[in-house]
C-alpha cells in the first residue's frame, strides 16, 4: 500500500474509533494487507465495522487517485481472541509482520504500526 493510501486508511481506522465502534487495541497497515485488532464497542459487529472501514477508505483513495473501482477483496479474516494470552500473541505477530517481511529492522519503525510510539494515545490500554 502506498504511503498515501496507508495515511487514508488510517484516517479512516481512527474516524471510526472516534465514532464510538471499537476500542483500538493495535494495528499494522502492511503494503497488500491490514491487522487490526479491536473490541466492538455497544450493538456494532466486526462485519459493519470493516464494511464502514473498507467502503470509507475505498471512497478517499479513489478520489485521491481520480478514477473509481474496487480497492478491497470482499472477504476478511476475523479471529477470536479468548484470553489475554492470546492477545498478546497476536499482538506479537502483529507488531513483527513488518520485520518479518523485510520492511523495518525494528517494529517501533513502521510508520503505520501500533508499535510505532506516534500511536501509544490512541490505543485502548485496559485490556
Amino acid at each position: 500500500m502506498k504511503q498515501g493510501n496507508a495515511l487514508i486508511l488510517w484516517s479512516t481506522i481512527n474516524n471510526q474509533r472516534q465514532r464510538d465502534r471499537f476500542y483500538l487495541l493495535g494495528f499494522v497497515i502492511m503494503p497488500d494487507h491490514l491487522h487490526l485488532l479491536i473490541i466492538p464497542r455497544g450493538e456494532n459487529k466486526i462485519s459493519f465495522i470493516m464494511q464502514e472501514i473498507k467502503k470509507g477508505s475505498a471512497r478517499l483513495i479513489n478520489k485521491s487517485r481520480k478514477r473509481m473501482g474496487k480497492v478491497w477483496m470482499d472477504e476478511y479474516y476475523d479471529h477470536v481472541v479468548r484470553s489475554k494470552k492470546g492477545l498478546a500473541e497476536k499482538m506479537r505477530y502483529m507488531h513483527h509482520n513488518p520485520v518479518k517481511k523485510g520492511l523495518v529492522e525494528n517494529e517501533e519503525e513502521h510508520p503505520f504500526s501500533s508499535a510505532n510510539p506516534e500511536y501509544e494515545r490512541f490505543l485502548f490500554k485496559e485490556w
